[in-house]
Parts: C-alpha cells; structure tokens; sequence
C-alpha cells in the first residue's frame, strides 16, 4: 500500500488522501476525506500515478504522450490498443523517454520539459542532513536543555547541534541577556569537551531583526557566535517596502549567517508580511546568506515555490527545524519535504554539508565578517 495524493506530492497542506492498495481486483472508494484505490500487480504503477497527481501534471503528461503517439490512461500508457507500461511509474515514464519524475515535483510547472531533457535535480534526501541548525532550548522558550537538545541530536544521527536561542529583545521568549549568552558558551565549551571532536555544538543565537534592520546585540558580542540566524518577530505591519529594506539590510550585515523563515508565514493561522521575496533572495545570493526552510509544521518557510528562484540567484538554504522540545528535532523531514518540493538538491543545502566542511564554511564566513566585509561563496557548498 502507498500513500498517494497530496500527501505523496510533498504539498504543505493535504486536501486530496488518497491510498493505492495491491490486491486481486480493481476497483476505487471515494469518501469526503479519503479516497481508496485497489489495484491489481499489473497495473499498481499506473494507479498510482493518477492517485497522486497533480491534475495538471496528469494533464500535461497526457498531452505530451499524445504528442509521441502514445495514450495516457488511469490504467496505463498504450500504443493503440497494446498496453506498454503500467506495472510501475519508472515504467511509464521510462517508454515517455522521460527522467523519472519524483512525486513532489508533479506540479505541472516545468518538471516534464526538464525531465525530457535530463536536467532535473538529485533531490536532497533526509539521510543528506549531517546536522541540526536553528534550535532553542531552556535558555529562552525551549522545554529542554542544552545538554538533552545535544545528546537527542547526536542519538539521531547528526554530527553537530547548532544552538539558536532568542536574543535579547525577544522578552515574550526569554531572550538571552549577556550574561546568559557567556553561561550557554560554557556549557557548549563543556560538551564539546566531552564529545572529544565525535560530535559538536555549535554556538548560534536567532538575533532579531530590529526595526532599522540592525541585530539585536552589539557586533562585538555577535562576533562570538558560530552562526547567526537573523529573524523578523515584530512589526509585521510594515510597508512592504520598508519590510523589504530592513530585512535587506539584515541580510547585508556580514554578521548574519541565515536569514531564518523569510516571509514570516503561519499556514491556516496567518499570512506572511508584505514582502518583496524576488528582491530579499537576490540580496542572499549576493551576500552569501543561507535561506531558511523553517521545518515547523506551521512554517515551512520559505514557501516552495520560491526555491527555483533562489537556485537561479544561486541562493544556498539551511533546512532547520526551529526545534523547541526534543520532538520537534523530527520536524526536519517536513523542511526535506518543502526542499525537494522545490527541486533542491543535497549540493545547496548548508548543513548537508559534514561537521568538517561545515566548520570551514563557517570558518571562512567569520575571516570575512571580521574583516567587516561579505563575500558570497565561490561556489554552492558540496556534500563532505
């Protein structure tokens, strides 16, 4: 049995369920909330290709069988009368002579005419992810300690936790104050002691994004950080313009490593701020900031859409899962999800990178911000 649908497509909200089950006969059960496909071994490709979707993908791809002297039906692809593939989706898209096309990109955008011309990515993949980045703790408005975030972190797999609690002016999430920000560097000094180079923390803050577009904190104390993931949690009600200049001018400082879900969206509670985002992602691109696909289930911001774009500017992103518990360390897969919804690959992923590659990136990042100057990379960072 496989989920299909938009679920299986990887959407940010699912208003088609649909399962397609193995079984001897063919038939289909539609309810309000779910809608069940039992298909035989012969045709299970083909009935989960229709199951999942979407109309358009299904619509252009029946177009584009027509066009090569095929027919695109629910229970196969013919020639004529003569049933060519339908087994498998591999299959059809296969005697299309199409790149097989993951589920997630089935959006009837452009994905066929790439997928024709063998130019569509290698998605990044949850087993791409070598750590976690963007996550909080006790320190401000986490459930868990710095040292519990760590282990759960390492239990799981990863090779680093970059800590990222609030700043200062985020009073309602107990932002750090100088104080605390030199105690949670020791404790990190500590566990990395402990840890004896097998695994790390990385010493984060989210800094918010002030209303001038500065960062919270002095650069001095900045400096002391590992990474900065620079927010906006205040003033939502800006002028798109003057949104889009603060947040620019966040992006310009050479302190800000990640600029941390974008748009400020809350899917079903409310809207993002009025923001230029073509603009915002150019700024990234030229100054070497990472874009955040925020995890959270209500986030999952940057919004997918965007992510084709940003390739094209030559943006990096950071998958992070804003975790505040450690459950919520798991929210990863859905910022994998958005990511590969949007076509992007393992090799523009920023903590897909491993712990050593990672250590030089961030290395590099803090020569050219103490020099007061930005330099976006070379290169998108690779895999290591």
């Amino acid at each position: 049995m496989e989920i299909a649908g938009d679920f299986r497509r990887g959407c940010e909200l699912v208003a088609d369920l649909a399962l397609v089950a193995l079984g001897k006969k063919r038939i289909a059960i539609e309810q309000s909330t779910l809608r069940l496909v039992v298909t035989d071994k012969k045709h299970f490709g083909a009935s989960l290709l229709e199951a999942t979707g979407s109309a358009a993908h299904l619509e252009q791809l029946k177009i584009y069988a027509v066009a090569r002297g095929f027919a695109l039906k629910p229970d196969g692809l013919y020639r004529g009368r003569r049933l060519i593939a339908s087994a498998t989706e591999e299959e059809i898209y296969g005697a299309l002579d199409l790149q097989f096309i993951e589920p997630e990109l089935r959006e009837g955008r452009d994905e066929i005419e790439r997928a024709a011309r063998r130019q569509l990515p290698t998605l990044v993949r949850d087993e791409d992810l070598h750590g976690i980045l963007h996550s909080h703790t006790t320190a401000s408005d986490g459930t868990e300690t710095l040292e519990a975030m760590a282990e759960a972190t390492r239990k799981r797999g990863f090779d680093y936790f970059g800590v990222a609690d609030h700043s200062q002016s985020a009073h309602y999430a107990g932002g750090l104050t100088l104080q605390e920000i030199a105690e949670q560097h020791r404790e990190a000094d500590r566990l990395n002691k402990r840890y004896g180079g097998k695994f790390r923390v990385l010493k984060g803050i989210e800094a918010d994004i002030l209303a001038d577009g500065s960062l919270d904190y002095p650069d001095h104390i900045l400096k002391q950080f590992d990474f900065v993931v620079a927010s906006v949690h205040s003033r939502f009600k800006l002028p798109k313009k003057e949104q889009t200049d603060r947040i620019i001018e966040a992006i310009a400082n050479p302190l800000t490593t990640i600029i941390g879900h974008m748009t400020g969206r809350q899917l079903l509670r409310r809207p993002g701020y009025e923001l230029d985002v073509d603009k915002v992602l150019r700024a990234c691109a030229k100054y070497g900031v990472a874009v955040e696909i925020n995890a959270h289930p209500w986030r999952l911001d940057l919004d997918w859409r965007w992510h084709q774009k940003a390739l094209d500017y030559g943006c990096i992103f950071s998958i992070n899962p804003d975790a505040h518990s450690i459950r919520e360390l798991d929210h990863m897969h859905w910022g994998v999800e958005m990511a590969r919804k949007g076509g992007v690959p393992r090799d523009r992923v920023l903590n897909a990178m491993g712990l050593t590659a990672l250590l030089a990136h961030l290395s590099k990042c803090k020569s050219a911000r103490n020099g007061g100057n930005r330099h976006p990379p070379a290169k998108s960072p690779r895999a290591a």
